[in-house]
């Protein structure tokens, strides 16, 4: 199947038009369903011990803790998953970036960044966190980061 993309500015940011052959439409209406799906993960509440589905909008970073996973929300509240950081990667889509061996952020939380020690990369967040980007995941984020801002 061959896709062809073409941008104009006059568009509406919420609107796309599909040009597609009536054979298409099934793959098409899955695709459209997908798209406007609201994206959760499930995780479960220390407190109560009961699943919940979280918004990744809501999420601000994930945390490694052996072998479960701490969900931060932009709320301050904390879930956990039991799940391993590496099975997350595939929120990349979504904007959560991996920062260092045990984090993974949202970039659409970050409000500033800066340079730190020894090629490090200091970022602060909307809830006035700060995560340290370890040099090796430092060179991507600077350019997620910059590219979102233009």
């Amino acid at each position: 199947m061959n896709i062809n993309f073409t941008w104009v500015k006059e568009k509406a940011l919420n609107e796309i038009d599909i040009f597609a052959n009536p054979e298409n439409r099934a793959k098409l209406e899955r695709l459209e369903k997908q798209l406007q799906q609201e994206q959760e993960i499930v995780a479960i509440d220390p407190k109560n011990n009961r699943s919940i589905k979280l918004p990744l909008d809501q999420i601000v970073s994930f945390e490694t803790m052996g072998h479960l996973v701490n969900v931060q929300l932009i709320n301050q509240q904390n879930y956990l998953m039991q799940k391993r950081l590496k099975e997350l990667v595939t929120l990349e889509s979504q904007n959560f970036y991996r920062i260092n061996n045990s984090q993974i952020l949202n970039l659409n939380c970050v409000q500033s960044f800066q340079l730190g020690e020894h090629a490090r990369l200091e970022v602060h967040t909307k809830t006035d966190s700060t995560y340290i980007v370890s040099r090796h995941y430092a060179k991507k984020i600077k350019e997620e980061l910059s590219c979102s801002n233009n």
